[in-house]
């Protein structure tokens, strides 16, 4: 592909992720997408044979970026629950930044699509599932490190941390209050040293995490 059709593919793409997060994917048209990136038609269905294509582009797209974002803050410095904590607070602060619009752009796309599309719920669940797989792997090494106890499932705890998150975030978009995902992490926090041994807590080992 020339340097000019993949300029074009860009554009296309980068103006329907701006349309469906703003508006939906079904409020949104083609139509809509080719008037604000100034693309000829011709143009977008060489580069996309459908309205059906372009959104599972542009949920790849997102899946892309925010494993790179991700993959940044986890393997950063500190202690494995630091960087947990770590990467919910940046979430928080970019949606602050936001005003408290849009939301979780993979979140809107479950919640428009999963019940009707069964194939833009399969791409979904697979976000999901990547977001899940990382937590896993960093809350495994924090039951390694004694942040976390023997009896803590890895995989249980970051399907129920992407679920606090995701209500979160639709919670602060109903509510217009970013402080919400601030609570969402503190009760994150408070849960995990709850389920460390008294002992532990009491002591303040320096194997457990301390908020």
């Amino acid at each position: 592909m020339s340097d000019k059709g993949e300029a074009t593919k860009q554009k296309v793409l980068k103006t329907a992720r701006e349309l469906f997060y703003l508006n939906g994917y079904n409020n949104t048209s083609i139509d809509d997408i080719l008037k604000a990136s100034k693309i000829k038609k011709g143009n977008l269905y060489f580069h996309f044979s459908s309205k059906e294509a372009l959104g599972y582009a542009v949920i790849d797209s997102y899946l892309t970026e925010e494993a790179d974002m991700i993959d940044r803050i986890l393997a950063g410095p500190g202690r494995p629950m630091e960087r947990v904590y770590r990467l919910f607070d940046s979430s928080r602060k970019h949606l602050s930044k936001q005003g408290c619009r849009g939301g979780c752009p993979i979140g809107n796309f479950a919640l428009e699509m999963s019940d009707i599309h069964n194939g833009f719920r399969k791409k979904i669940n697979a976000v999901f599932d990547a977001w899940c797989d990382r937590l896993e792997k960093l809350l495994r090494e924090a039951r390694q490190t004694g942040e976390l106890p023997p009896s803590i499932d890895p995989k249980a705890l970051a399907c129920f941390m992407v679920a606090v998150w995701e209500g979160g975030v639709m919670l602060v978009k109903t509510r217009k209050d970013p402080r919400i995902l601030g609570d969402c992490i503190k009760s994150l926090k408070a849960i995990v040293e709850a389920c460390l041994p008294l002992p532990v807590r009491q002591a303040g080992d320096r194997r457990a995490y301390r908020a």
